[in-house]
């Protein structure tokens, strides 16, 4: 697990990466941008092929894998399908993961293809001897059987669902209609606004945390716990629920493709991720979740069952293994990295950055433990120190990638907003149709207001972000500097007022309202919003110091100032 993430490493014609398990996707996929960064050709699709998910579909190129190198074997003229949003990675779909019976022990790490033989009538939990296993009955994809997902018959609240199980999905989610035929009521006072999500296609939709009272998946039953609803449809709407890697973590899951069976045994803990009441509070004892004879005994083995802890929330276990699995290999960088990420999870950033600076000093070129130590830095205030990180991250960021716009955001924070520009112009190049475009012009936008250069093209940027997105108060506020810049003093102000709506607590937003208004002859105004953004942060008048924008008998920057809030 890398994250919510359920992935394997794989070599693509000898490069190394790691690629996401997505048993939801009919077909191997990825990102045009990702397909670029391995030098794949790219060819058209067959009968001008669609991939259709979560935010709609996108067309579609295929790109082709001479060797391809996953668990011990290497297959040839692997094809996959290059389009549609970017993950930051490659997924296995169900063609190659269902293409034999499929074992799912993520809690574990582990993910095993079978092929039985004379297994028809047996029942093949096989890891359960002398505990009770839960049975599904498997319904077949969609099409002439080149679809090989699986589909479950799911209950909730007694109404019958049709569910995917989908391990590239990060959350078990509903769809809004089945929700509503379950019962459901998003306007009732228990249901919380959750994160928008988006899929393969370039809308993302919101969603809401909701109480379920009973819930069934086979012979299992779950009751009174807190799922998530998205408000949106799922692929072509013939699929109501996805079970998502959350279902599967608190699982261990047999696929009989064989027998269109579904096996499984309960790990014990929180089965969805959005019960987070449960988080932290509530872990399994150690041995709660394994099955016989399947307690760790090398280093490798617990760093994988720390990863499937650490995304379950249970903190305290998670670190246990990632103990354990330093002190039997005590030179692996990647275990300090996840353990650095419990530690700082557990609100101990001091000791997590002392992982960091350990996995960093063992391998100087992951990039995953320099980003995080550049955040960690950055977020105490060090802006030498993260910048040092973002520049040795950044040639390990291939052009175009998820990676380098992490980057190019990190530069912003950190104050250097005109390092960024050049990565999110090669971004937003190869991602004009990702649902997070919207995220990736506001970015340039602001860091294009705060470099004070091409300002039409930051306004460009920013009404092209509220074209697609609507009014997010991060994208006006972006547009209130903009209008501060240009001297349009009215629009700043109608910018600047409506983010305050929704950002009340922003010191930035604040000071540029304060400086739109004095300098359109409201200087009491101006004045009094000033004052707000200095009581919200006494740093303020640093900060915006060094783009310039101080406002008249401010005290003068110092080489302590901040840097700019992040977009």
């Amino acid at each position: 697990m890398v994250g919510e993430r359920a992935t394997t490493q794989v070599k693509v014609n000898g490069v190394d990466t790691s690629f996401i398990l997505d048993t939801g996707a009919f077909f191997n996929f990825m990102s045009r941008a990702e397909a670029g960064a391995l030098k794949l050709p790219l060819s058209p699709p067959p009968y001008d092929m669609r991939m259709r998910g979560i935010g709609g579909s996108s067309d579609v190129k295929v790109a082709r894998v001479n060797d391809f190198g996953m668990l011990d074997t290497v297959f040839h003229n692997v094809l996959f399908l290059a389009g549609g949003s970017d993950a930051g990675r490659g997924a296995l779909g169900a063609n190659m993961l269902d293409s034999a019976d499929l074992e799912l022990d993520l809690a574990h790490g582990k993910v095993t293809l079978f092929q039985p033989d004379g297994c028809q009538k047996s029942a093949l939990a096989y890891w359960s001897t002398g505990r009770n296993y839960q049975v599904a009955d498997l319904h077949a994809g969609y099409g002439n059987g080149s679809d090989r997902r699986s589909f479950v018959d799911v209950t909730i609240n007694g109404r019958n669902f049709r569910a995917l199980l989908d391990s590239g999905a990060t959350a078990t989610l509903i769809d809004r209609r089945a929700a509503e035929r379950a019962g459901i009521d998003l306007d009732e006072s228990g249901v919380k606004a959750g994160p928008r999500i988006h899929g393969i296609g370039d809308k993302s939709d919101q969603t809401w945390i909701v109480p379920v009272d009973k819930f069934s998946v086979g012979t299992e039953t779950i009751q009174h716990s807190q799922m998530l609803v998205m408000d949106g449809r799922i692929g072509d709407g013939s699929t109501d629920i996805l079970l998502g890697v959350d279902f599967m973590l608190a699982h261990h899951i047999y696929i009989a493709n064989s027998q269109k069976k579904m096996y499984f045994t309960y790990n014990g803990g929180r089965v969805f991720s959005l019960d987070t009441a449960s988080i932290g509070t509530n872990e399994p004892a150690a041995a709660a979740a394994k099955d016989a004879g399947d307690e760790p005994r090398a280093a490798a083995d617990y760093a994988l069952r720390g990863q499937a802890r650490l995304a379950r929330g249970e903190l305290a276990n998670a670190r246990s293994d990632l103990d354990a699995a330093i002190r039997l290999d005590p030179n692996n960088a990647n275990d300090y990295l996840i353990r650095a990420r419990d530690l700082a999870a557990s609100k101990q950033p001091d000791a997590a950055l002392a992982d960091l600076d350990k996995a960093i000093q063992l391998d100087p070129k992951n990039f995953d433990a320099l980003l995080m130590r550049a955040r960690m830095r950055h977020a105490k205030k060090d802006l030498a120190g993260a910048a040092a990180d973002v520049a040795a991250a950044r040639p390990l960021a291939p052009s175009g990638s998820m990676q380098s716009f992490a980057i190019a955001q990190l530069y912003v924070a950190i104050g250097q907003p005109a390092e960024a520009l050049p990565l999110l112009d090669d971004w937003i190049r190869m991602h004009r149709d990702d649902a997070t475009l919207g995220n990736a012009l506001n970015a340039r936008c602001w860091g294009r207001a705060l470099a004070n250069q091409s300002l039409k093209g930051a306004l460009h940027d920013c009404r092209e972000a509220i074209k697609r997105d609507g009014d997010r108060p991060a994208y006006l506020d972006s547009l209130g500097l903009v209008y501060l810049r240009m001297g349009n003093d009215a629009e700043a102000i109608q910018a600047y007022q409506l983010a305050l709506v929704h950002l009340p607590k922003s010191a930035w937003t604040h000071y540029g309202l304060g400086l739109a208004e004095a300098h359109s002859g409201k200087a009491g105004a101006g004045e009094a919003e000033i004052a707000v953004a200095r009581a919200l942060d006494k740093t303020i008048d640093a900060q915006v110091a060094r783009y310039g924008l101080l406002s008249a008998g401010a005290p003068a920057a110092t080489s302590s100032a901040g840097a700019p809030p992040a977009k």
